[in-house]
């Protein structure tokens, strides 16, 4: 009988892990990009008092991505991100707004139309199944 250990080792030789805890991404450079299927996001409690922020989980072909844009992308389209759509963000620098504060840019753009895309495994299947059938 295999140990644990065995099978952590014999799935990680097969490439056959998936990682479950996320990479944090410190946007940093202009023109940065993460492509992958959202996946959630959540409040976080900032270090202004009473004020928070996003943080955004991304599966892109990497693994995991955990990143935060900042509270004025969240409110130019946080809200709009699909759980299973695939979308390109790109850090376009930082701009300085009234009150000489800095808000982060970014481009984000949602690939495909309508129905969620990420997930090609699911189809695949579905795909096998038909020529099964037939």
């Amino acid at each position: 009988m295999e140990t644990y250990k065995e099978m952590y080792d014999k799935a990680k030789k097969a490439k056959g892990l998936k990682q479950l805890t996320p990479k944090y991404h410190k946007w940093e450079a202009e023109n940065e990009m993460i492509v992958g299927a959202f996946v959630s996001q959540a409040s976080v409690a900032s270090k202004e008092e009473g004020s928070s922020y996003n943080q955004y989980i991304v599966d892109t072909d990497d693994g995991l991505v955990k990143f935060a844009m900042g509270k004025a992308a969240d409110n130019d389209f946080g809200g709009n991100l699909v759980p299973g759509l695939v979308y390109a963000f790109t850090f376009l620098g930082q701009e300085r707004i009234s009150g000489n504060r800095m808000v982060n840019k970014f481009d984000v753009f949602e690939l495909g139309e309508g129905d969620p895309i990420a997930q090609p495994a699911k189809k695949a299947k579905a795909d096998d199944q038909a020529v099964d059938q037939k």
